[in-house]
């Protein structure tokens, strides 16, 4: 593979091939400029499927909002009604606009342990295809126990793949077997693979969990401004400081 730049965006996606994801995860542990393109266009990619997906949120509301309205508008005839919905119509739009207010400063609590969609797509043979699906189905209908268990079995054969890891860490912390999370997810967010942001984050969850505070604010405090998790690291430091 001669242009690792080239090749990013299929690596996160899962595009390579098994012998150019091989070779791409090599070039990361000795190419720091790589590692940082790499780190920041996963970064890039989270933060804007995390907007896109507030975005739905607040358009759902809206639409919910003016349905409730034209509801009740059809129901009370009389004109002191018709006055109150004259009112209430551009509140809908007020309402929502507050919502899109309130998120953007954060103001929503924080579900710390909220955890990411797992991709099923992989291009690294039709075997590991299936396999990867097979874990990704299971992780993201939330049975950690069962996602653990492949995982586990796909680590037994091949231990390098970092991105199984990270979601067996994952996988941990959602069966709320914080001292696995931590152990697991611990190389990973030591090393030079671009899981290695998020996996602070999620390492700083489980250590917070473990009541091992001073570890767990540390581990929050890497996360990088730029880092998909950065405001929930932000607001888990601020409730350790408490």
């Amino acid at each position: 593979m001669e242009n690792y730049f080239a090749a990013i965006q299929d690596y996160l996606e899962g595009m390579l091939s098994e012998e150019d994801h091989q070779q791409f995860e090599a070039e990361l542990t000795r190419n720091p400029e790589l590692r940082a393109e790499t780190a920041l266009q996963a970064e890039l990619g989270a933060v804007m499927k995390k907007h896109l997906a507030a975005e739905e949120d607040v358009r759902a509301l809206r639409q919910s909002l003016q349905a409730a309205t034209r509801d009740y508008a059809s129901k009370r005839t009389d004109k002191k009604s018709r006055g109150l919905i004259r009112w209430l119509l551009p509140a809908t739009s007020i309402a929502a606009a507050l919502l899109i207010f309130v998120y953007q400063l954060g103001w929503f609590s924080a579900d710390f342990e909220q955890l990411p969609v797992m991709s099923e797509s992989v291009s690294r043979g039709s075997g590991a295809s299936d396999q990867n699906e097979e874990i990704a189905k299971a992780f993201n209908a939330g049975a950690y126990t069962r996602s653990t268990e492949l995982l586990e079995d796909a680590l037994a054969s091949d231990t390098g793949v970092v991105r199984y890891a990270y979601y067996l860490g994952l996988s941990h912390l959602g069966n709320q077997d914080y001292a696995r999370a931590a152990a697991t997810l611990t190389p990973v967010a030591d090393g030079p693979s671009v899981f290695a942001a998020d996996a602070r984050y999620f390492l700083a969850v489980a250590l917070w969990h473990l009541e091992r505070v001073d570890e767990a604010r540390e581990q929050a405090s890497r996360v990088t401004e730029s880092g998909a998790y950065y405001q929930k690291s932000q607001r888990l430091i601020r409730r350790l400081e408490k």
